[in-house]
């Protein structure tokens, strides 16, 4: 069954904007290369749905969206999380797994499962997909779009559901929630410790950094962005060169101001650590994309006042074996150049300490509140205070 995704209708000229600007490799979201090229609209992709369950969403049933590949590893804890916080239906795009994650996906009452055949090096990081999919199955719903080795929390989450938080944001005139990625990590990569399929992935991986992040700006929503946590502390120390130093930061300075586009176009990727904001949570409308995996998203919405934190197990025991294919297929930006600098640390020593002094362990959303990594505002706080 093949469902075309439904055209974009609005806010195109603004996604325009967006994606020229990230395409001249402007630091607004310190993934991409500059080009001089402006990225030519293409039409959405067409959604293959593979399950034959009825899509009867509920009036206020919040749905989670999202692509992944072989995540058999993660996806019980992924499900049973979600479950708790209060996602009704889950959407999965599945990108060609061989692992048994279809069958599993398939053998869930409260997952839908599609597939879409276009080469995930065409997808913007999956972007492209969730947004098609959201399109046609989600407008006019809260949804939220993670990948599967994302744990999304929020303040207070131990004691509001996803119904309680999107009821408190319609009340603000908030129509979306930005949430910060937070790398989580055991304490060795490649120890003799092994995550088994069903455990919780917190228990497995409860550290975190409480101190490495780097705030900027850029044009673009949302306009304030975090880079930095473990993965730049671990793989992207090497110092940058004095010249692509002055580069970046005058991108910094410019970028803002939609300026950054004046200055020559320099590949200064190598040295970006990989971007932490995201917009996970928003009540969808037509027109709406993501863009760069999810990292921006055009038009502009209206971000609450209390923003959330997606929890990333990336450093699983197949952490080596996902950077070696990610690497060999070239299908992630740049021909995985994120992937290759995590290659590149691998080679060196495959198994290594991921701790340092200042590591915390994750116990609940208040530990992410007090370093700053999640915040709230005093209404909000009045809110859940609230019978």
């Amino acid at each position: 069954m093949e469902l075309p995704a439904r055209a974009a209708a609005g806010g195109n000229g603004a996604q325009n904007a967006l994606q020229e600007s990230i395409v001249r490799g402007q630091a607004a979201v310190a993934l991409l290369t500059p080009t001089r090229s402006r990225t030519k609209q293409r039409p959405d992709p067409v959604i293959h749905r593979v399950d034959t369950r009825p899509l009867d969403f509920g009036v206020d049933e919040i749905v989670a969206v999202g692509k992944l590949r072989n995540e058999m590893l993660r996806l019980p804890d992924f499900l049973r999380h979600h479950r708790r916080l209060g996602v009704g239906r889950f959407l999965a795009i599945d990108d060609r797994s061989d692992d048994g994650t279809r069958a599993f996906l398939l053998d869930q009452p409260d997952v839908h499962v599609f597939e879409i055949r276009e080469p995930f090096a065409e997808s913007s990081g999956g972007a492209r997909w969730t947004s098609a999919v959201l399109d046609q199955f989600a407008p006019g719903r809260w949804a939220l779009t993670l990948d599967a080795d994302e744990l999304f929390v929020y303040p207070g989450c131990e004691r509001f559901d996803l119904r309680w938080l999107c009821r408190y944001l319609e009340s603000t005139g908030a129509d979306c929630m930005t949430a910060e990625m937070v790398d989580m990590y055991p304490r060795w990569l490649g120890g003799p410790e092994r995550y088994h399929a069903g455990e919780s992935l917190i228990a497995f991986s409860p550290y975190f950094d409480s101190d490495t992040y780097v705030k900027r700006r850029r044009r673009g929503f949302p306009t304030n962005y975090l880079v930095g946590g473990a993965r730049a502390r671990l793989f992207y120390d090497e110092p940058m060169p004095p010249k692509i130093a002055l580069y970046d930061a005058l991108v910094q300075l410019l970028e803002p101001y939609g300026l950054a586009r004046l200055l020559p176009a320099v590949n200064i990727t190598r040295w970006q650590p990989p971007l932490l904001t995201k917009v996970p949570l928003a009540r969808w409308s037509p027109g709406r994309r993501y863009i760069a995996a999810g990292h921006l998203m055009a038009p502009a919405g209206k971000a609450g006042d209390v923003t959330g934190a997606l929890l990333h197990f990336k450093f699983l025991h197949d952490f080596t074996d996902k950077v070696a294919i990610a690497v060999r297929e070239g299908n992630y930006y740049l021909g995985s150049v994120e992937y290759q600098r995590y290659a590149e640390r691998l080679d060196q020593n495959p198994s290594f300490e991921l701790i340092y002094p200042n590591s915390l362990i994750y116990q609940s959303s208040d530990d992410l509140v007090r370093c700053g990594l999640m915040r709230l505002s005093p209404a909000y706080q009045a809110a859940t205070r609230q019978p």
